[in-house]
């Protein structure tokens, strides 16, 4: 070690010794660092080194001799280009940093290379009543290893720049930390995840957080994943769609601190595999489903049928005369006028219900869930039929010409998967041709009992809407009386004078003017004669208090605006609204129980009172069944009629009889047609009664004349 030893912090032979301990010297302890030392006095000469400072500066023995200045050891440098630069203004930056390292705290840090390739990193450090010690560290290692990290650093950022691909991170929790690429940049995908987890952006093909389940599941057991694909709606509402992959990054001590991962953009392929599924499954003129295509949504309507037990309905429509269009306006008017019937068919049915071409000018239309009865799904087949019908003879215009077209429509129903998907298609066809030779435009079932059955419903339909504009309907009525056979009001029952058929069941008509709607016209007329009869009593002093009840349907009870017309219908006859009760069902009250409350509650208060009919049949709760306005339940005639002979229907009968009394309720007793009867339900507690026993339905009073629309 060439040390002076009157050096400012030069170690005496005592702190030498100190140190020694039996082994080495200071001195020799320097000359051992793989760091160079080179002491500066306060003039800037060299007043000590130690062995490394050859070694790593490079510099011969005449160099670092002792009262060298710094000056000429910085020109040296530059002449041999470890350093590079004007001399002059090298040298001022030395002593720049000299000066300046003696007022601040922290050594001053550079770092060069030499003209043979070793890099250094110098630092200066003031001494203690003047001077400096500056200390070099090869660092040649570090550096190369900096510079191939940021080589690295550009290769990946070229590779992400000019690839599809892009890089991402997440943290501990999902969140995109990191994202780049030519990708990301493009469609500005940072400003939308960073900070954000895959599934909290909303994802079509991912839309419910289910969806992403076998993602988070490979997450949880920090496996990778690849080829997860995300559909992604932009700002702009472009369509793109990415595909991800990645593994987790895992700490020094195996815990998992997040993941890394590619994601490349995949729409181009997602694209032409629309394309190709287009192609395969879809009408290329109407967009359609082909034939192979519809006879899968086929197969699967009859597994879904198998298991819901509901029936359902397929459809064979030809366009009449299509082939004289063609001819006559050519096939590009023929293609368009393809299409605007493919959009109308689209327009009127549900978004469930499948349509296709399967060639020329034939569509066929598949219908599930039209109920459980074959004579409801019948009806509703032939009332789809009909709208079906009325939309596709529209004209249509087309290049401005006006062209118009009727269809032939033919159905069959099915129900379940014992039928083959040819067979039901050759049944709709095979209906199809009957609708062509009963002179086209029509609509035709396949079996012929079915097609009388719905032709007989569909004229029943139109008979009813004929009776109630001609005043072809009566309202009858039967008495309800107490325990002395006193009469105490009655019931209003519509009855039907057909001029060709007679008197017709209301169990014939009613269940079809629910269906069609016609019971809301209906109800209103029965209404409106039953307050226009309680006014024509309130003058006679026999029959002025008598109430008269009135059956609700559940059409009539979900119109939103039940409460106006029922007091307007009341306003106007004059009738006492507290005569006027109003007859519920059970299963009436399971759909929206809170608005039936609502609607019952503004008209109790008025005055007008509720009884609940037929009950004990259905499933009415007993927490709603206290909150509901009643005055009255009526026993249903099913357990008054075998009330004699078992004993359950004893049982529930006096069951409804405690519980109406619990509740402060009157109790009428339905289809009472014996001595016996009566005298059995009066021994329980039973004060009103109604049935054959004591009249059989009557007209009421002449009603003024009206018709209903």
């Amino acid at each position: 070690m060439q040390f002076s030893s009157t050096l400012p912090g030069t170690p005496s032979a005592a702190a030498d010794d100190a140190a020694r301990h039996g082994r080495l010297s200071v001195a020799e302890l320097l000359d051992h660092l793989n760091h160079a030392l080179v002491v500066l006095d306060e003039q800037g000469f060299v007043v000590g080194h130690n062995d490394a400072a050859h070694r790593l500066l490079e510099l011969p023995q005449t160099v670092l001799a002792e009262g060298a200045l710094i000056d000429d050891v910085v020109r040296w440098q530059i002449r041999r280009g470890d350093l590079r630069g004007d001399a002059d203004a090298i040298v001022q930056r030395v002593w720049h940093h000299l000066r300046t390292t003696q007022t601040e705290a922290h050594p001053h840090v550079y770092t060069y290379t030499t003209a043979s390739g070793r890099t250094l990193q110098g630092s200066t450090i003031a001494l203690p009543g003047g001077g400096w010690v500056r200390v070099y560290t090869d660092i040649s290692k570090h550096a190369q290893a900096l510079a191939a990290l940021r080589e690295s650093e550009a290769r990946f950022r070229s590779l992400t720049e000019l690839s599809a691909d892009w890089y991402w991170e997440w943290d501990a929790e999902c969140r995109y930390t990191r994202l780049e690429g030519r990708t990301v940049e493009e469609h500005d995908l940072a400003r939308h995840f960073l900070g954000k987890r895959p599934w909290d952006v909303f994802s079509p093909n991912r839309p419910q957080p289910r969806d992403w389940a076998p993602l988070q599941d490979l997450i949880a057991q920090r496996r990778v994943f690849r080829g997860w694909e995300i559909q992604r709606i932009l700002p702009d509402g472009q369509s793109v769609w990415f595909s991800l992959s990645g593994m987790p990054i895992m700490d020094e001590h195996g815990h998992c601190t997040g993941y890394r991962g590619v994601g490349r953009n995949i729409t181009p392929r997602k694209e032409a595999e629309a394309t190709v599924q287009r192609l395969a499954f879809y009408d290329s003129l109407t967009g359609l489903y082909n034939r192979r295509a519809f006879q899968d949504q086929l197969r699967k309507a009859q597994a879904a049928a198998d298991r819901s037990g509901q029936w359902g309905a397929l459809y064979f429509i030809d366009l009449d005369n299509f082939k004289d269009v063609n001819d006559a306006y050519g096939h590009k008017l023929g293609d368009a006028l393809l299409r605007d019937c493919a959009k109308r068919l689209q327009t009127i049915l549900r978004d469930e219900d499948s349509v296709g071409r399967l060639w020329g000018d034939e569509f066929v239309v598949l219908l599930e869930n039209l109920g459980d009865s074959q004579s409801g799904a019948l009806w509703n087949a032939q009332m789809i039929a009909e709208k079906i019908r009325a939309e596709l003879e529209r004209p249509s215009i087309h290049d401005g010409q006006e062209v118009q077209v009727t269809p032939s429509i033919g159905i069959t129903l099915f129900q379940g998967s014992h039928e083959a998907v040819e067979e039901i298609l050759q049944r709709a066809d095979l209906a199809m041709y009957q609708s062509k030779a009963a002179g086209r435009n029509a609509i035709r079932f396949f079996d012929p009992d079915m097609q009388a059955k719905v032709m007989e419903r569909a004229t029943l339909q139109h008979e009813l809407r004929h009776g109630l504009r001609e005043q072809e309907f009566a309202l009858h009525g039967q008495v309800i009386v107490n325990g002395g056979g006193r009469i105490q009001g009655l019931e209003a029952l519509i009855r039907w004078r057909h001029p060709k058929r007679g008197m017709v069941s209301p169990a014939a008509f009613i269940p079809l003017a629910e269906q069609s709607g016609l019971i809301v016209p209906m109800g209103q007329w029965i209404l409106e004669q039953a307050c226009r009869t309680l006014a024509r009593w309130s003058s006679d002093p026999e029959r002025s208090h008598w109430t008269l009840a009135v059956n609700l349907s559940a059409r009539q009870l979900r119109q939103p605006d039940l409460v106006d017309t029922v007091l307007r219908v009341i306003d106007a006859s004059g009738c006492d609204p507290k005569k006027l009760k109003l007859e519920l069902t059970e299963s009436q009250l399971l759909h929206d129980v809170e608005d039936t409350i609502k609607k019952m509650e503004a008209l109790s208060a008025r005055g007008i009172r509720f009884a609940l009919d037929d009950f004990g049949t259905g499933y009415s709760s007993l927490a709603y069944l206290k909150r509901l306005p009643l005055s009255q339940l009526k026993i249903d005639r099913t357990f008054v009629r075998d009330l004699l002979d078992d004993p359950n229907d004893a049982a529930i009968a006096q069951t409804i009889l405690q519980l109406a009394d619990s509740l402060g309720l009157d109790v009428v007793a339905e289809g009472v047609e014996t001595a016996a009867q009566f005298e059995a339900l009066y021994a329980m507690g039973c004060r009103l009664f109604q049935g054959y026993h004591f009249g059989r339905p009557a007209p009421l009073d002449p009603a003024d004349p009206a018709s209903v629309h």
